[in-house]
C-alpha cells in the first residue's frame, strides 16, 4: 500500500499495478555521448554576464515564429507570487549549456516544458525522461491548484536553445501525480509525470537513470541541476548549476544551487565514474538562503517506476 500522501493519481484513469521497487537504468540512444557535467562551468563564477539572444521562436502551439514573449513560471499557478520560492544565492554562478553540448547526455535528456492551463493560460516548466514516453517533473508542472488542476496539454521540447527544437517536440494531454499534492499541496509530494503518446521523440534522446540513495551516499555529494529559467532568455536556454548538497531529511534534499522560476521539475543528479549519472531528485521550489527538491525516496521511485510501466 503506498505511503501516506504517494497515492498515484491521474487525469485519464484508475492507477496501474505497481511494479517491485528497483532503478530506472538509463537508456541513451545510440551513438555514445558525453556523459561528463560542464567542462567549462567552475564554482564559484561571479558576475556571469549573460547575452540574451534577440531572436524570433518558434511558437509550439502555432508553429509560427514569434518574437520572444516571457511566459510566467508555472509555480504562480500553485504558489501565487513565487518572489521567495526561487533563490540566487551570492553570486548568480548559472551558465547556459553551450549549443553543441545539447546533443548529448544529460542535456538532450533535459526538456523545456510549456504548459497550457485549463484557462489556457501559458506557463513555463522543466522536465526531464525517465523512459521513452514519460518525463518526471515537478508535480504542480501537472497539477496546477489555482488554475484548474490538470492541465490542457504540455508541449515537451528536449534541448530547446532558442527557436532551435533539435529532436522536435510532443504534446502531452495525459500526466500524473500523488494525492499529497492534488489534496494536500504538501511540497514532500510535489512530484509528477508526463506521459507521451508515442516514443519518437524519447527514443532519440535517452532517459536518465534514477536511484533512491541512502542517507550517507547523498550527504555533501555534488548535485547538479540544469533546466530552463524564465528570468534567463525567456527561459529559452538551458542553464546549469552545482554544488553540494547541504542537507538530507527523509523527503528532500536542500542546497545553495542557484535556481529561478521556470526551473520546477528539473533533474537533481549526481555525475560518478562507478555508475555514471544518476537522478536522486527533482527541483521544485526554494527560499532565501536555500533551494531545495523532491528527494527520489523509495516511494518516490516506486511510482515513477509504476508510472514508467504504464506509459509501455
Amino acid at each position: 500500500m503506498p505511503a501516506s500522501g504517494h497515492r498515484p493519481e491521474t487525469n485519464f484513469g484508475a492507477g496501474r499495478r505497481k511494479p517491485d521497487r528497483g532503478i530506472i537504468k538509463e537508456a541513451a540512444a545510440l551513438p555514445p555521448t558525453n556523459r561528463a557535467s560542464l567542462d567549462y562551468y567552475r564554482s564559484p563564477r561571479p558576475n556571469i554576464r549573460d547575452v540574451v539572444q534577440e531572436a524570433g521562436v518558434l511558437n509550439p502551439v502555432t508553429m509560427e515564429a514569434e518574437p520572444m514573449v516571457s511566459l510566467p513560471d508555472v509555480a504562480v499557478a500553485s504558489f501565487g507570487k513565487t518572489e521567495l520560492l526561487e533563490a540566487i544565492i551570492g553570486n548568480d554562478d548559472r551558465v547556459r549549456v553551450a549549443d553543441q553540448l545539447l546533443s548529448g547526455n544529460p542535456w538532450r535528456q533535459i526538456c523545456a516544458l510549456r504548459i497550457r492551463a485549463a484557462s489556457g493560460q501559458m506557463y513555463v516548466g522543466t522536465g526531464w525522461f525517465i523512459g521513452p514516453k514519460a518525463l518526471a517533473t515537478a508535480g504542480h508542472c501537472v497539477y496546477l491548484q489555482d488554475e484548474g488542476g490538470w492541465p490542457e496539454s504540455i508541449d515537451v521540447i528536449p534541448a530547446k536553445h532558442g527557436g532551435v527544437e533539435p529532436f522536435g517536440h510532443a504534446r502531452s494531454a495525459k500526466f500524473a501525480c500523488v494525492d499529497g499534492w492534488t489534496k494536500e499541496r504538501k511540497r514532500d509530494c510535489d512530484y509528477g509525470v508526463i506521459f507521451l503518446e508515442d516514443d519518437a521523440v524519447g527514443r532519440q534522446v535517452g532517459n536518465f537513470e534514477v536511484q533512491a540513495l541512502n542517507d550517507d551516499e547523498l550527504r555533501g555529494i555534488d548535485a547538479k541541476i540544469s533546466g530552463y529559467p524564465a528570468d534567463k532568455d525567456l527561459a529559452e536556454y538551458q542553464y546549469f548549476h552545482e554544488r553540494p548538497l547541504s542537507s538530507v531529511t527523509a523527503t528532500r534534499l536542500n542546497y545553495d544551487i542557484d535556481t529561478f522560476g521556470g526551473q520546477s521539475g528539473s533533474p537533481i543528479w549526481q555525475d560518478t565514474e562507478e555508475r555514471g549519472l544518476i537522478a536522486v531528485g527533482i527541483h521544485t521550489t526554494g527560499g532565501l538562503s536555500s533551494n531545495s527538491g523532491t528527494r527520489i525516496s523509495n516511494d518516490v521511485l516506486a511510482n515513477l517506476i509504476s508510472w514508467l510501466e504504464a506509459a509501455k
